[in-house]
């Protein structure tokens, strides 16, 4: 939101921050005593030492493993909270000092600091009461020059972001060695199997194009709408050729360390030209960022999948649990682990395809270069059935992978060229369902 701004508070004015707050410490001496009393006056100076020369990781180094000890004396928590904001870590430094805050309220270096990590995390809103109470009680002139700068600064942001529309197209070609996902046995049961029903490979050539539109109503508030219209082509496997239609409308949101999103989102799709399936429902998800690197989500998504009038056997209500967890180990790359729950219930009665589900996906996404990112994802779904096929009791086990390099600006702006290789394994206790598939294909995609 006010990254211009940002640049200017955190270069020019944050020498200047360093040496008054540091210097100046709490407001009334008693606060300082209350913990140097504790015996812990030279793990408090050696660290205020470190901020005062700049050092603020080995501040940080210092501070973060006292925390569960010495969490809750103002002072501590103050020390602890610049070091963890000038090394990036806003969402801790908010935690401490608002800790530091809460015990020593009088502390005007604590609300500063605060007020400068609210900044910094795009919360402006917060952060202007307490650099205006600040104002208010007459501070020395650095720090008051600090203050109408940073209070410039909030005042000078636009009152919220810019729209965004980000329009795309993609063409995606290559080779399926089992299009249909079908089995590679001759017979089931005795009886000799269709082609279509066995497993066929052939090249594919898929197009598609769509929009992504992100409407800011606050920093920390916006709508958002999706599209994307594609079609996919298997000249060996004709009898599978697919289109598909899908869109979203929903919101995304964050409050401090919460954040989430809440859409409604919808397909419908096509195979052999004639329509096949169709989906509408919700997704739903909040989360909190325990750190700078570490967070923790709840999701949930439900809908009703219903199927072409001949197929509306296959016609259930869908409900999907997750849990996740998000660990940021760089600027641009995440490793994120979600555990799947959840179940099928089927519309018509006796209708065999209700089903239970569990499962995991371990994932990450990392930059391999300045303008190229490498995207992992291993994952596993069992799905228990509650009715018979043929008699037999079903239990599938799918696993998936898969592998993808992204170059982006390749040749020209906006284009981006990704290489990927996809894995499915799905195993079953009834062997009409058990197939391997592997899909290998580079993928192209205009941005304008």
């Amino acid at each position: 939101m006010m990254t211009t701004a940002k640049a200017l508070c955190r270069g020019m004015l944050h020498s200047i921050l360093v040496v008054v707050l540091v210097g100046t410490a709490p407001v009334t001496a008693q606060e300082t005593l209350q913990i140097a009393a504790d015996g812990n006056r030279g793990l408090l100076e050696q660290a205020e030492s470190l901020l005062g020369r700049g050092d603020a990781a080995a501040a940080y180094t210092l501070l973060a493993p006292r925390e569960a000890e010495l969490a809750g004396h103002a002072y501590f928590d103050y020390l602890l909270g610049v070091a963890a904001l000038d090394t990036g870590r806003t969402s801790e430094a908010i935690l401490s000092l608002q800790r530091s805050v809460a015990a020593a309220p009088r502390f005007s270096g604590a609300r500063m600091e605060l007020a400068r990590a609210y900044f910094d995390s795009d919360r402006p809103g917060s952060a202007r009461p307490l650099f205006a109470a600040l104002l208010n009680e007459r501070p020395p002139p650095g720090v008051r020059d600090v203050i109408n700068k940073y209070l410039a600064a909030i005042d000078a942001a636009p009152a919220r972001p810019p729209s965004q529309l980000r329009l795309f197209a993609e063409l995606f070609a290559g080779h399926d060695d089992n299009a249909n996902g079908s089995t590679n046995e001759q017979q089931f049961l005795g009886f000799t199997l269709s082609p279509e029903n066995l497993a066929t490979d052939s090249s594919f050539f898929e197009a598609g194009a769509g929009l992504d539109w992100l409407s800011p109503t606050s920093a920390n508030f916006a709508w958002r709408l999706g599209t994307r219209i594609g079609y996919r082509r298997n000249p060996d496997a004709s009898f599978v050729d697919s289109g598909i239609l899908s869109g979203l409308a929903g919101t995304t949101w964050r409050s401090g360390s919460i954040f989430g999103h809440a859409n409604i989102d919808a397909y419908a799709a096509t195979r052999d030209g004639d329509s096949n399936e169709a989906y509408s429902g919700i997704d739903f998800l909040v989360g909190r960022h325990l750190d700078e690197r570490w967070s923790l989500s709840l999701g949930l998504r439900g809908g009703a999948l219903r199927y072409d009038d001949a197929i509306d056997v296959l016609d259930v209500n869908r409900m999907l649990y997750t849990v996740g967890a998000a660990y940021r180990f760089g600027s641009r790359a995440r490793f994120d682990i979600e555990a799947i729950g959840g179940k099928d219930s089927e519309r018509q009665s006796g209708s065999p395809y209700g089903n239970s589900k569990a499962g995991g996906r371990l994932s990450v996404n990392a930059p391999v270069g300045q303008t190229s990112s490498l995207f992992a994802s291993v994952g596993s779904l069992r799905s228990d059935y509650d009715g018979l096929f043929f008699g037999l009791p079903r239990e599938d086990t799918q696993r998936t992978a898969i592998l993808q390099l992204e170059f982006r600006d390749v040749l020209t702006r906006g284009l981006t060229i990704a290489p990927r290789v996809r894995y499915i394994n799905n195993d079953s206790d009834v062997s009409l369902y058990e197939y391997d598939r592997t899909e290998i294909g580079l993928l192209f995609r205009w941005t304008p």
